[in-house]
């Protein structure tokens, strides 16, 4: 007997209760009716899911091919439900998968759970994909909501629909439902009092008494019954390890064997998991276990007031398995380790106002269209005025410029512009003066290098929202910090309307707002917002808020107002020059102020970003003697030593008479002192650049 075989065994021991459903199933999906489609719905916890199994498990049994679509793994995209579909028929990726359906003989029973999920692409399956479907095929559809009054008011969809609420036990079920867990008759009216007949709640409760048989219920004034059932659960779990199980697959979004064994131990990692796949309030996935929803929440918000230690430990944990995993993968792989590394974020008080990350985003990002550009441009013009309309539209055939569009069904509803600026800053556009301003800003303190990028993220909003906190807005920022991940990427700014409302949250992420190139576009102002990847790359990004997660006070992070305290990044040749300047000054405090050096990362990396003027000229003259003794120890550099020594370091006049000091002819002194400088720049730009 396979794995697959006991577990199914066991689910269908201790199923119990919906008869009815389970009847009204058979009657329409394997009798003649006229029926093509049942709607199953219910809140959260109702066992909308466990009955979708005991259906399949139905078909099995009758050896009758059917396909599960779940919204909580399936991409909602017409193309993600046409391959599926092609996949379980056996078909090539050209064939017809409806031909094929109504080649078929037997009765093929399509299931879609969390059907939520599928919202932007309702209105294709209800108006071209179920109407495709030949007479063999019967569809179940399960969701929290109801069906959308489009489905109930159409008179064709009436005929051939049949909706079914999914309501909590009554007492013979819950009797059933308790004997199949083998629990004592003498506790089966306590524990249905206690859950009030509710599905979840039942599985929960029946779990704690397997736990702790001795185990006594107390009514509870409190309505939020499934978080007061899981905390007397996790006071009773075997061990310290079993509950740290529990507390991590209730932080991450998709709980491994692996990530379990990075985190607790690799010889418990495969026994915590099948513990955990055996609990009856969490889900196996494709990619990993997940709890229900409500147990999630209960479980995180548990251990977060608890026990915040242990919750630091283990999100720090998961945090370092997840960065491990980033640093070899690219492309999709990098997006879902990303994403399973932000959702650690999604219950932080700071982050939580300017986020509604749902997991399973219902949206789906495209490249744009040349037939989206109007629609685009409406977005704009309604949000931003005609002249920002106008802006919009020139970037859009700009050769820099690249636009991603989310889409509902095939309706855009929202979009991201990006700029690739680099070329950009010594041309600023005239058609944006925005832009042409943040340039100028940019030419003077971002000192970019060669094949260094800087992007700005320049128009990005909902249909309906704009740039509100929404869905649309989460999922947008979710694909810029993706885009942080692109090799190359010195700079990135991204356009805010109201930037102060955004300062909390973004200042948290490390992005900073440049007050002193804010704009008005009718009357409203707008700002950039600015990180430089160069002075922190995306991994210690992460790991930073990582650390201030679970670190407690945010420190508070000054935008870049000041030019003159920022870290600067010099091109080669005007570090090289500025390495000369410093030679020249070296003993001058005066002058060595000013040196651009002073503010370079070499130099801060060695001195810290708190340490004052005066300790930054002293580590620079240390560097530069530092790269002095090592040009005197080399046979073949040693000859420029002399020069640089007399000239710089203890000078002895003019350059003729340094020359005669040194005996050397003036145009031989000069090309070895500019040889000698040259071998200095070389030296400390090794360290600039890492």
């Amino acid at each position: 007997m396979r794995l697959s075989d006991r577990l199914k065994k066991a689910r269908n021991q201790s199923f119990a209760g919906r008869e009815k459903e389970i009847e009204l199933f058979k009657q329409l999906a394997f009798s003649p009716s006229n029926y093509f489609l049942l709607f199953l719905h219910g809140p959260g916890g109702q066992g909308k899911t466990v009955l979708l199994r005991k259906f399949r498990d139905i078909c099995s049994q009758r050896k009758l091919t059917y396909l599960l679509m779940d919204g909580r793994e399936q991409e909602a995209h017409p193309n993600s439900l046409l391959t599926a579909l092609r996949e379980v028929l056996g078909l090539s990726t050209g064939e017809d998968p409806f031909e094929a359906l109504e080649r078929r003989q037997d009765r093929f029973i399509l299931f879609f759970d969390t059907f939520e999920k599928f919202g932007p692409i309702e209105i294709w399956l209800r108006e071209e994909f179920f109407p495709q479907m030949p007479e063999n095929v019967f569809v179940v559809l399960s969701g929290r909501t109801p069906p959308e009054i489009a489905w109930r008011t159409d008179s064709g969809w009436k005929e051939v629909m049949k909706i079914l609420p999914l309501e909590t036990f009554g007492e013979e079920d819950c009797q059933s439902y308790l004997n199949k867990r083998n629990l004592p008759a003498e506790v089966h009216q306590e524990i249905i009092r206690f859950t009030h007949g509710h599905p979840l709640a039942l599985s929960v409760v029946a779990d704690l008494y397997q736990q702790q048989p001795e185990q006594q219920l107390q009514p509870e004034d409190s309505p939020d019954l499934i978080r007061a059932l899981l905390e007397q659960f996790l006071e009773q779990v075997p061990s310290y390890a079993h509950k740290s199980a529990l507390e991590i697959c209730a932080l991450v979004h998709l709980t491994t064997e692996s990530l379990l064994a990075e985190v607790l131990g690799p010889e418990k990692g495969a026994e915590l998991f099948d513990w955990l796949r055996g609990l009856s309030f969490i889900e196996a996935g494709k990619m990993g276990l997940y709890p229900h929803e409500l147990a999630r929440e209960a479980l995180t918000v548990d251990l977060k007031w608890r026990n915040p230690d242990s919750y630091a430990e283990l999100h720090e944990k998961s945090r370092k398995y997840y960065l491990k995993k980033l640093e070899s993968v690219s492309g999709e792989a990098q997006r879902i380790w990303l994403f399973e590394l932000i959702y650690l974020h999604r219950a932080n008080p700071v982050i939580r106002p300017f986020f509604t990350w749902e997991e399973g985003s219902s949206y789906w990002m495209d490249h744009m269209r040349e037939e989206d550009i109007p629609t685009l441009r409406k977005m704009v013009a309604r949000h931003e005025g005609e002249a920002s309309a106008q802006q919009f539209e020139q970037w859009v055939d700009h050769p820099c410029s690249e636009v991603w569009v989310w889409r509902e069904a095939k309706e855009a509803v929202a979009f991201l512009m990006n700029i690739q600026a680099e070329t950009l800053v010594h041309q600023p556009p005239d058609h944006d003066p925005a832009v042409r301003q943040l340039l100028s800003h940019a030419n003077q303190y971002f000192h970019l290098r060669e094949g260094e990028q800087l992007v700005l993220f320049r128009y990005w909003m909902a249909e309906d929202t704009h740039q509100a906190v929404s869905d649309l807005q989460s999922s947008i920022f979710l694909a810029v910090v993706q885009y942080y991940f692109r090799p190359g990427l010195a700079i990135s700014m991204l356009c805010l309307i109201q930037p102060e409302f955004w300062a909390q949250g973004l200042n948290y992420a490390d992005l900073h707002h440049v007050q002193e190139i804010d704009f008005l576009v009718n009357e409203v102002p707008f700002g950039w917002y600015y990180h430089d990847w160069r002075k922190r790359p995306p991994l210690a990004w992460l790991d930073l808020l990582g650390q201030r997660e679970v670190g407690g006070k945010v420190e508070e992070q000054d935008p870049l107002t000041t030019p003159k305290l920022a870290v600067v990044l010099l091109s080669e040749a005007e570090f090289e020059e500025a390495v000369h300047q410093a030679l020249k000054h070296y003993g001058s405090n005066k002058e060595l102020s000013n040196n651009l050096l002073i503010r370079s990362r070499f130099v801060i990396k060695h001195t810290g970003e708190e340490a004052d003027e005066e300790a930054r000229m002293g580590q620079l003259q240390q560097l530069i003697d530092e790269a002095m003794v090592e040009i005197n120890q080399s046979s073949t550099l040693g000859k420029y030593h002399r020069v640089l020594y007399r000239t710089f370091i203890n000078p002895v006049g003019s350059q003729e008479r340094t020359a005669d000091f040194l005996n050397m002819s003036f145009s031989t002194y000069r090309r070895y002192l500019k040889a000698g400088v040259s071998e200095v720049a070389k030296i400390l730009w090794e360290q600039e650049v890492g």
